[in-house]
């Protein structure tokens, strides 16, 4: 019996192994740094290249302020807040209560950004606004035993998202996760923390932990950073406890409260 020998000229050979690493390799991927998770993200696709030497404004950043449309609810309380929309005025937060929970924004401009909400809490809710070092402005809804965050993106108020694809929420001792939220400069510029008061097994002190969370996307999403410990064995009524207790960031002036009744 003959026995045919075929030969492939080296160059092909070449070409035909590296088609087939190419091959077994294509299906390989990592995963996120959080639970094994991916961070979700909704970055839209870019219809054109940005001019070299310039920077693209945040979604939060609208110079010409948002288009005028809607209108506040006659029974909302409001309070004046921080600019949302980065035209350099001045802006108003609103809460009614009710059936229909609702939070929302009411630009200098004219325009009445929205978004309901539902609670299992009995506590009234309150929310606050801070726009942040890396431009996103974010609102803190602050519902008694939770605190849901949001940001206004493209002329809307949206929920912020955590890996999972759920609202980004911060416990405030009623799951054990943490206990407030508060903003600080942990090394760029202002940026929101969880925090955290966590007793000792023995005693009357307490570790109070932070936590700097990442956004991205200008708010649409979030994340946790790296966990640190800013006091230790401290007794229930030192700052650091204290603090670690309250729903604030930094100088955001005072918080609308959901109207009763």
């Amino acid at each position: 019996m003959l026995e045919l020998t075929v030969r492939v000229p080296r160059r092909l050979a070449a070409l035909v192994s590296a088609a087939l690493v190419a091959l077994a390799t294509a299906g390989c991927g990592g995963t996120g740094d959080d639970g094994g998770t991916a961070a979700p993200t909704s970055s839209p696709v870019p219809t054109a290249s940005p001019t070299a030497g310039t920077t693209s404004a945040p979604p939060s950043s609208s110079p010409s302020g948002c288009p005028a449309g809607g209108q506040v609810p006659d029974v909302a309380a409001t309070a004046p807040t921080v600019d949302l929309d980065g035209d350099g005025e001045t802006d108003t937060l609103w809460l009614s209560g009710g059936q229909d929970r609702t939070l929302g924004a009411e630009t200098a401009s004219g325009a009445v950004l929205s978004t309901r909400f539902s609670s299992g809490s009995p506590f009234a809710a309150s929310a606050l606004a801070q726009r942040l070092a890396d431009g996103s402005a974010i609102v803190l809804l602050d519902t008694g035993r939770s605190v849901a965050l949001y940001a206004v993106v493209d002329c809307g108020l949206v929920a912020t998202t955590n890996v999972q694809g759920r609202q980004y929420t911060f416990d405030l001792g009623f799951t054990g996760h943490g206990t407030g939220v508060s903003c600080a400069d942990v090394g760029a510029g202002l940026q929101l923390v969880g925090l955290n008061a966590l007793p000792a097994e023995a005693g009357d002190t307490f570790q109070v932990t932070r936590t700097p969370i990442e956004l991205h996307d200008g708010g649409r999403s979030a994340r946790h950073g790296t966990t640190e410990v800013v006091a230790d064995g401290v007794p229930a009524d030192d700052p650091a406890v204290t603090d670690a207790r309250t729903v604030s960031c930094a100088d955001a002036p005072p918080p609308v409260k959901e109207p009763q009744g």
